[in-house]
């Protein structure tokens, strides 16, 4: 979701919020939290990760040895790939839980699920604008005399497959949760105090 967006969610959160306490205030006194406000922000994205990664992968013929654990290894592909991509990080704020309510203080706790991978993509791209692309494909054993292209083929989705892992697994490293911990606290924290709010904040 980009930036403009986001403002827009945002701007919309602190007037439903607005209105909320405004409503509360005339009837009970002192409003709860803007527990509206923050969970209509559904999945908040606080943080992209570009990733740049090599992948080397062969996909090897082989017939099984009997009566053993080994295999001979006839033919081959073997693949090199230069791996672009981006990886978005998101908080479920719509799952968020409220603690240490103080209407008076006006001070809430809020509980949040930890971020995880909202979409890792491959950016397929021409190398020209910065995407991914195949650096060497080369034939080991016989594969040069085999007809067809099937293993090709499938050495080639291999490699895909771990360079879309790859982009997944740069999405969970600690410090990238940690930052987008961080950018969360920070988005959430300036919606609550537009509202009057001073919150802290907890993760699950």
């Amino acid at each position: 979701m980009n930036r403009a967006i986001w403002i827009v969610s945002i701007t919309a959160a602190v007037i439903l919020g607005a209105v909320g306490i405004f409503q509360c205030k005339s009837k009970v006194g002192p409003p709860p939290p803007p527990l509206i406000a923050i969970e209509k922000m559904g999945q908040l994205v606080s943080l992209m990760v570009k990733v740049s990664d090599i992948v080397e992968l062969t996909e090897n013929r082989a017939l099984d040895i009997p009566w053993s654990t080994w295999e001979f290894r006839y033919a081959g592909t073997k693949v090199l790939m230069i791996v672009k991509g981006d990886c978005s990080i998101a908080t479920d704020v719509g799952a968020a839980k409220f603690e240490s309510i103080d209407n008076a203080k006006r001070t809430v706790t809020v509980v949040l699920p930890a971020p995880k991978v909202l979409q890792a993509r491959v950016n397929h791209a021409p190398p020209s604008q910065g995407g991914s692309h195949l650096y060497a494909i080369n034939n080991q054993g016989i594969e040069a005399i085999i007809p067809g292209s099937a293993n090709r083929t499938k050495a080639i989705e291999a490699a895909l497959s771990l360079a879309q892992k790859k982009i997944e697994d740069a999405g969970k490293s600690p410090d990238v949760v940690s930052a987008a911990k961080e950018n969360t606290e920070h988005v959430l924290k300036n919606s609550l105090t537009a509202l009057g709010w001073s919150a802290s904040f907890k993760w699950k």
